[in-house]
């Protein structure tokens, strides 16, 4: 079929003629390739009913395979309609088979949408649950050199006290609330500076 056969079909279907009248016009063309262009073109009587508007820039090997389903499934051979038959069923298959990849894709991207919004509240719950703990003070290399004198200070006391302490790394909580609470025991003077 040309291009020429094609706007005669689109023209004689929009004027009301039924496939078969057309056929009659251009015996070259068959039935059901007219019946497809009524399809795609949404000349058919259900299109004019529901108010259907035509399939845009229809391939034209498109609109031919579609023309020989539907005189495939008008045969008067039963080989030719069991073909055209798995043909649909085939088609359907794979219009159901897109239509779930595209629901796994949108499941994809829900997922992926409310992972990102679980991180953030998650992100959000640790800074509110931290808000009520102190800031960690800003270390400057004096304030550096003041702490490590303080905790030498603190080492040096707890062994006048007979405590067990490291040389070096962190003073246990005991020890630092034991030095936290002398001046209220105590005077303020360790006991190995009164030694002198």
């Amino acid at each position: 079929m040309n291009d020429a056969d094609r706007a005669t079909i689109v023209e004689r279907l929009r004027n009301g003629c039924s496939p078969d009248a057309v056929h009659a016009e251009l015996p070259d063309v068959s039935v059901g390739e007219i019946a497809a262009i009524a399809e795609t073109e949404a000349l058919t009587q259900a299109h004019r009913k529901s108010g259907a508007a035509p399939i845009p820039d229809l391939d034209p090997q498109l609109a031919r395979a579609l023309g020989a389903l539907a005189w495939g499934e008008n045969s008067h051979t039963t080989r030719i309609r069991n073909l055209a038959a798995r043909t649909r069923a085939g088609l359907t298959e794979l219009q159901q088979l897109q239509r779930d990849a595209a629901a796994i894709e949108e499941a994809q991207r829900e997922v992926a949408e409310a992972t990102q919004t679980l991180a953030k509240a998650q992100s959000k719950l640790r800074r509110l649950k931290n808000t009520g703990k102190p800031a960690p003070k800003p270390t400057a290399a004096g304030n550096d050199l003041d702490g490590k004198r303080q905790r030498d200070e603190i080492r040096a006391w707890a062994r006048a006290q007979g405590m067990k302490v490291s040389q070096t790394g962190s003073i246990s909580r005991e020890i630092m609330e034991a030095w936290a609470n002398r001046a209220h025991k105590h005077p303020a003077v360790p006991v190995q500076r009164q030694a002198r």
